[in-house]
């Protein structure tokens, strides 16, 4: 009994690190954090979409780079039911196309996010030439069951 343990302990492991998403383009550095942008043409796209792919496995796997910082734009009545761990609230407001930049981390890179991605370009659009050098956007699908639990975070984007 314990081989057959030990057999499909190994084997779950192998199978996981098989089909383990891999990017198919070289890292970039932005602002000193080292990430993958969504791939276009086999090159980074020039759109500042964090290759969603790569991340969801940072987050998965608990491996998201220091200093990249998650940003949820969504209301705070929706962060507070559920967000993805490590992230901060900075609601945008649509009707006033506005955000408080004052909350955003003032080092490394942001990321922000919200249910269906659309608040997140919105929010991105707003900024600065100076700030928007340092956001991407995670362009994902986030959403819980009605008992908001077992969320999940579904890239937008097929491979």
């Amino acid at each position: 009994m314990k081989l057959l343990n030990i057999i499909l302990i190994l084997s779950a492991i192998l199978v996981s690190s098989i089909l383990a998403y891999t990017p198919t383009i070289k890292p970039t550095v932005i602002n000193g954090v080292t990430v993958y942008l969504l791939p276009e043409d086999g090159e980074p796209n020039e759109d500042g979409l964090i290759d969603q792919f790569w991340l969801l496995e940072q987050i998965k796997n608990g491996t998201v780079p220091k200093n990249l910082h998650l940003v949820d734009v969504r209301k705070p009545e929706k962060y507070k039911v559920s967000h993805i761990k490590g992230a901060i609230n900075v609601p945008y407001d649509m009707k006033n196309e506005k955000l408080d930049t004052s909350k955003l981390p003032k080092d490394g890179l942001i990321v922000f996010y919200c249910n269906t991605g659309i608040k997140s370009s919105d929010a991105a659009s707003s900024l600065d030439d100076d700030l928007a050098k340092r956001v991407l956007i995670f362009d994902i699908t986030y959403k819980c069951d009605e008992n908001n639990d077992n969320c999940k975070i579904i890239p937008n984007e097929a491979l």
